[in-house]
């Protein structure tokens, strides 16, 4: 008789796992704290990070689908954390900006985040941890082109 393995011992399982709490971890403190669900802000911080990107920037960096960002983008706009405007260069794509209040939420509530997180990677390795990471993201990118 063959026995199946355990799936939740798998590097892969363990690996989701860890991803799903920290978001929900990520998700309740902002949401509580600054009255923003993580997912939008994470549009948010990807428009600080990459300064006046496409909406086609915004969701290649964070892998997930342009509609998925269009639909954020929209919400974000509605709460005056971002705004958007023609990209003079394509006329088929669209400049995101973070708006005075918007760039304020993100640099309070990534402060707020820091801190609340702080002691997740208590007794980790934390430069192994990194190195192990960008080695099983560039195996899976590998893998997926």
């Amino acid at each position: 008789m063959t026995t199946t393995p355990d799936i939740t011992s798998s590097t892969a399982f363990k690996l989701h796992r860890a991803t799903v709490l920290i978001d929900r971890i990520a998700d309740d403190y902002l949401t509580r704290e600054h009255g923003i669900h993580y997912a939008p802000f994470l549009v948010l911080l990807m428009v600080r990070v990459l300064g006046e990107p496409s909406q086609q920037a915004i969701a290649r960096n964070l892998d997930v689908s342009r509609a998925s960002v269009t639909q954020r983008v929209s919400g974000l706009v509605e709460s005056g954390l971002l705004e958007v405007t023609p990209d003079p260069a394509d006329s088929r794509a669209n400049i995101v900006r973070l708006t005075t209040p918007g760039a304020a939420l993100v640099e309070s509530a990534w402060r707020g985040l820091e801190q609340h997180q702080s002691g997740l990677d208590a007794g980790v390795d934390e430069p192994a941890l990194v190195a192990q990471l960008d080695r099983i993201i560039s195996n899976a990118e590998e893998a997926l082109s």
